[in-house]
């Protein structure tokens, strides 16, 4: 009987240890940039929108995505690498969702940027044109959500990184 309810009771650790396992976080982008570059000099980019903290924020957000994917990067680096070079053309909010007095209760963030990545000789040979990143995030009618607002600007920063950086290593 104890066999039993020991076969049993490892059985169900096996089951949700493989359900955890099967939704965890998984990295993308894994890939190799293009060209055999293998080691990434990431420019702070051009800002175009009023958001002041932008430029670094992305700039170091591209460099934490490569460094966790194995690649060699830092922000203003020189010599033989690749060379990533950025505009933020613009930072939008708009109205996802409202109550039933028609205030906003929740705005989503959206930064647009273009990309592009040299190599040691200055041929570009990766671009986008548009590459965004987004966040949602809760606002308060009639209060301040300023400090929403900026966290939320951190994480569409956070996910444009991430956009830019499964560009630059898809392999088609």
């Amino acid at each position: 009987m104890r066999q039993m309810n020991a076969g049993k009771a490892t059985m169900a650790v096996a089951m949700v240890a493989l359900f955890f396992w099967g939704c965890g976080y998984h990295v993308t982008g894994g890939g190799s940039l293009p060209n055999g570059i293998n080691r990434l000099c990431v420019a702070v980019p051009g800002n175009r929108s009023s958001d002041v903290r932008l430029s670094p924020l992305v700039a170091n957000f591209v460099v934490s995505e490569a460094i966790a994917a194995g690649t060699e990067a830092a922000v203003g680096c020189v010599g033989e690498a690749g060379l990533l070079v950025g505009d933020i053309n613009s930072v939008s909010t708009t109205t996802i969702t409202r109550n039933s007095s028609g205030d906003g209760i929740e705005e989503r963030v959206i930064i647009t940027a273009s990309f592009r990545l040299s190599d040691g000789e200055g041929s570009v040979i990766w671009r986008r044109e548009t590459v965004t990143g987004t966040e949602e995030y809760s606002v308060t009618p009639g209060g301040d959500s300023t400090a929403s607002r900026r966290l939320a600007l951190e994480e569409a920063a956070e996910d444009l990184a991430e956009n830019v950086w499964v560009g630059l290593t898809q392999q088609f």
